[in-house]
């Protein structure tokens, strides 16, 4: 039969244990034992962290294609000017948008926008705001091929539906690092589908390359975009822009351009993109 351990038996025990632990430990620390007559030695453990994402990715590179996102506490200011001709000579609409970009962590980026809109023939009015924000899966640019990033955007307006849009966004260097390419396989629909407009979706792929020179002060480079749009109808329309692109870049400050042409009959004849922006 077991006797019971008396009451003085167990601390003793314990401090016993507690010493053969320490014991084993120290003779397991690199063969060396802490203790009289013995150097102590001591390692540095490196856990590796959050590392900073390449310059180009943290540049508006494209107007219309996004790419990877802004790293913790980058900040940009933006302003937009998109022009959009009717193909049916019907005149012009200019977008101006007022971006501001904020880093947050290092999975998250949230974009605000004020939008003011000129119809033909009118004068000035607010079209809406957009928020968007950008989930990155890695934590660090490069942990995961293409560095894949969720994009999600909701777009109230006035005086029409609101719109909400989602995106998986994929990028980077191509073969060498002056060459970026990226592409975005995108969903947008009205919110509210009672109106007259129902639905009016728009899906497709958009796709870019730049090529940087004078260390990624001046980038050359094209975007195309493929889908379908029912341009506020009940039929989707197959959809197909493309041109040239171009970025300058002095210190914080930015000058983005893209010349979109369409080149199907429900396409806009051209619609060009032009961005300028500070960061810091």
């Amino acid at each position: 039969m077991l006797r019971p351990v008396s009451f003085p038996t167990v601390p003793l025990l314990a401090i016993a244990f507690l010493l053969g632990a320490a014991h084993a430990s120290a003779q397991e620390a690199g063969g060396y034992e802490v203790g009289p007559g013995k150097e102590a030695t001591y390692e540095t453990v490196v856990v590796e962290g959050y590392r900073q994402s390449p310059e180009p990715t943290q540049q508006r590179l494209f107007a219309g294609t996004r790419f990877w996102r802004l790293d913790p506490g980058r900040f940009e200011v933006e302003q937009w000017w998109r022009v959009r001709q009717h193909r049916d000579g019907s005149g012009s609409e200019h977008l101006l948008q007022t971006e501001v970009e904020i880093g947050l962590t290092p999975h998250i980026q949230i974009d605000i926008y004020e939008n003011l809109q000129v119809q033909p023939g009118q004068t000035i009015d607010q079209e809406g705001n957009q928020i968007e924000m950008r989930y990155s899966i890695a934590g660090s640019y490069g942990q995961i091929w293409s560095n894949p990033t969720l994009y999600l955007e909701w777009h109230p307006r006035h005086n029409a539906p609101d719109r909400a849009e989602g995106r998986v966004l994929l990028g980077g260097m191509l073969f060498i690092p002056q060459l970026v390419g990226a592409a975005n396989f995108f969903y947008e629909q009205n919110i509210e589908t009672n109106t007259s407009e129902g639905r009016d979706g728009e899906l497709g792929v958009q796709a870019a390359a730049s090529y940087g020179i004078f260390e990624g002060h001046l980038r050359f480079g094209a975007e195309v975009k493929v889908g379908l749009d029912q341009h506020g109808g009940p039929t989707f329309q197959p959809a197909l822009l493309a041109g040239p692109n171009a970025l300058v870049r002095f210190g914080p400050f930015k000058l983005t351009g893209t010349f979109f042409v369409g080149f199907l009959e429900n396409d806009p004849r051209i619609e060009p993109y032009l961005i300028a922006g500070l960061g810091f």
